[in-house]
């Protein structure tokens, strides 16, 4: 009871207080904004893939100084147009391409965590772009539309958010610093690289169970994988408990508005009302991240293609199986590094 109150504690407990009402708006309008603009030119999927261009580019610029803020939303955007155009190359192509890049892009971007948490924030969301696009059904669009469409929503999201943040002036150098710090732990750091490794073997297998039981949302199993597995066994049961509660929080709500309407404009507000929250409040702790990112998402999908009450129950089930396979590998492969220690 001890250990499961103290993880609790840890899970919610408040980083920063406050409300950021500039990051708000400006999440708001680059999350959903593009999504309003094609639905209103008869074209809702062109700004479903704009809108998730800007809010995973938006979700990676800090409170920092303007050269950081830079810094990291400029390789957001382009990590992400990268990730849109690597995914789009795979959607339809068959199972062992598909694992081949995913192994290859998640290991790869799980290295940026060795810059510290702005570093560890924009892995995961490169990752979850090329996961989110290489999962979703295919448009009948061109690639190389929908990658224009991807980068006509990053690029408006680099520069509101950029606009809309304010923070503390970088150490002189931090970028080489950063860029330093992601070579060493690359060649060097045998955690890390572990920990790249059994993350990129994780997400591919729920990438595999997704193609294998033909799921209409299965990506959510290998994004919530992404999400939770983490370096160290007690930071993953904490991200676990997190993305559960959040994900259950979110459900219910995005369960109470589409039982009572599937109005398209209505639910693209309670996805700018979301949106606007999850800026606002992202710093607040991980777990407001996802307690507002999963009705965000959700509302902005049923403004898509509505599919009522459903959509939320398979994303609980979906990101159950998520966390059951996440926890099971970490465990696994914590047991093997403890055996092996024990035995040397």
């Amino acid at each position: 009871m001890t250990i499961a109150r103290d993880l609790a504690r840890e899970a919610f407990a408040v980083e920063e207080r406050g409300l950021d009402r500039r990051s708000g708006v400006a999440g708001a309008v680059v999350a959903v904004g593009p999504l309003a603009v094609g639905t209103a030119l008869g074209d809702p999927a062109a700004g479903f893939t704009a809108a998730l261009g800007g809010l995973n580019t938006a979700l990676c610029v800090p409170r920092a100084g303007f050269a950081a803020r830079m810094f990291w939303g400029a390789i957001a955007a382009t990590g992400g147009v990268a990730a849109c155009a690597l995914a789009l190359a795979v959607n339809e192509a068959p199972l062992v391409p598909l694992l081949g890049a995913t192994l290859a892009w998640v290991g790869a971007w799980a290295f940026w965590r060795a810059a510290g948490p702005p570093g560890a924030l924009l892995g995961f969301a490169t990752a979850a772009v090329f996961v989110i696009m290489a999962g979703l059904p295919p448009l009948d669009a061109p690639a190389g539309r929908q990658l224009l469409w991807f980068a006509a929503g990053a690029a408006p999201g680099l520069a509101l958010m950029v606009a809309a943040r304010s923070g503390p002036a970088p150490a002189p150098g931090f970028a080489g610093a950063a860029l330093h710090a992601l070579r060493h732990g690359a060649l060097h750091d045998r955690s890390l690289q572990a920990h790249a490794l059994r993350l990129a073997l994780a997400v591919s297998l729920g990438t595999l169970i997704d193609r294998a039981f033909d799921l209409s949302h299965g990506y959510w199993i290998p994004l919530t994988i992404l999400a939770i597995l983490q370096p160290g066994e007690h930071a993953t049961y904490v991200r676990a408990l997190q993305r559960a509660a959040g994900t259950l929080g979110g459900a219910a709500v995005i369960l109470a508005i589409t039982l009572v309407t599937d109005a398209r404009w209505l639910l693209l507000a309670c996805a700018a009302v979301c949106a606007g929250a999850l800026y606002a409040l992202d710093r607040r702790s991980y777990f407001w991240l996802v307690v507002l990112l999963t009705p965000t998402v959700l509302f902005m999908i049923s403004a898509v293609s509505f599919e009522g009450d459903e959509i939320a129950v398979e994303r609980v089930g979906e990101s159950a199986v998520g966390i059951a396979v996440g926890l099971a590998i970490g465990e696994v492969a914590w047991r093997l590094r403890l055996r092996r220690r024990e035995s040397g």
